[in-house]
């Protein structure tokens, strides 16, 4: 069975990282390196929105519909639509506030925040059906999105677009197609009025979402800030862009993983066991890549993306480095919110951006791109000492309880 899951995974997220691997060459050939800029730096302020629009429902429903939490038992029939109503009030009222706020820059700002919309109301039906325990319908639906979005983007570039609010605004309609069918389907209706429990259960999750996103993200908007040229953040933007297929392709693991680990919570000496192998299996992947990259990054750069981005190499390669913990954070995560610690894994996404944020404020003034990517790599070694260590502790006080109490 899970081979089973775990190849649908891989064929999905083969799929979606070469079928966006794809587009993002597209795109950043057909921007430049300036116009490219712009646009990473759009998607980051879209990804920060995006935990806003989500509101912590997209993890609390992976979570409830793997094992209920028994005080929200009687809240799961209205979960899905709450999340819906969450989703679309927010889309609204956000995208009113920024187009008021930011008049000059409104088509691009109102894009990405409905094309973020779009894909936060389709994760919600990829988390039920992934707390379910349903990996090959969730597969397909992962590859049906991509499919929608990029023939959007593909069929505006040959019409000649040529700005990022462009692009956005057909990964917008891609993204809207696909979900109207996949909410038919699902037959989910917006709920308007969200009951205060439901919301308390899910504040956790926005702490978390919100630190998440600052830490992996602030970097290119504090690039924006600074002033660093468009060119060297497009440079920076495609480098990243690689990294994140990388963690796109291990994603699947970490899915399986935490179900696995919700179904299991209950005997956490049992859980520290099996967490072991696919920690030191994270560990020995994300070495040997950064070798690989070390040894490829400039072809691999040249071959991609072109001549224009030449120099994104370099900052491949220290990028490359924090996959030595991200890939094992991702297992550590998934104990974490299986356990229930999503509290203290946000403490420590928090401790984890101040640290990613200060040190940027610092550095990027005297040392650029360079110390945007240090920080990324220094920011991911925290949480995953800080994650780890609260999982450890969790585990091993149970563990003495189930000693005592055998």
């Amino acid at each position: 069975m899970i081979v089973r899951f775990l190849g649908a995974q891989w064929l999905a997220v083969g799929f979606v990282a070469a079928v966006s691997l794809g587009i993002s060459v597209v795109i950043a050939r057909t921007l430049g390196p300036e116009l490219f800029g712009i646009y990473s730096i759009a998607l980051s302020g879209g990804a920060i929105v995006a935990i806003l629009l989500d509101g912590g429902f997209g993890r609390l429903l992976q979570r409830e519909h793997a094992q209920p939490t028994p005080t929200l038992l009687g809240f799961m029939p209205i979960l899905p639509q709450a999340a819906y109503g969450h989703a679309v009030m927010s889309i609204l009222i956000i995208s009113l506030l920024a187009a008021i706020a930011l008049p000059q820059h409104a088509l691009i700002t109102v894009a990405a925040i409905w094309f973020y919309g779009a894909a936060v109301l389709n994760q919600f039906s990829l988390a039920i059906l992934r707390g379910e325990g349903r990996m090959v319908r969730d597969a397909s639906w992962q590859i049906g999105n991509r499919t929608f979005t990029a023939v959007c983007v593909g069929l505006v570039i040959f019409a000649g677009a040529s700005q990022p609010w462009q692009i956005l605004f057909a990964q917008f309609a891609g993204a809207a197609a696909f979900g109207f069918v996949v909410t038919r389907f699902l037959r989910v209706r917006p709920l308007w009025r969200i009951p205060p429990a439901v919301y308390g259960a899910v504040l956790p999750f926005v702490w978390l979402d919100l630190a998440t996103v600052l830490y992996f993200r602030a970097d290119m908007l504090l690039l924006e800030w600074f002033d660093v040229a468009k060119l060297e953040v497009g440079k920076y933007g495609v480098a990243y862009r690689l990294i994140e297929a990388i963690i796109l392709f291990a994603s699947p693991v970490g899915l399986i993983l935490f179900r696995r680990f919700r179904l299991g919570s209950d005997s956490p000496r049992r859980m520290l066991r099996d967490m072991m192998l696919p920690l030191v299996g994270a560990l020995i992947i994300g070495m040997v890549l950064v070798v690989a990259i070390l040894f490829c990054s400039k072809p691999l750069i040249a071959l991609v993306y072109g001549a224009d981005y030449a120099g994104a190499d370099h900052l491949l390669v220290i990028l490359s480095c924090a996959l030595i913990f991200i890939l094992p954070n991702g297992v550590l995560n998934q104990a974490a919110l299986a356990l229930g610690l999503e509290r203290w894994f946000a403490i420590s996404a928090t401790l984890a951006a101040v640290i990613n944020i200060g040190g940027n404020l610092i550095f990027i003034p005297m040392y650029g791109l360079l110390a945007a990517a240090w920080m990324t790599v220094a920011t991911e070694a925290v949480l995953g000492c800080c994650v780890g260590a609260g999982v450890w502790r969790r585990c091993r006080s149970s563990n003495a309880g189930e000693g005592v109490s055998g």
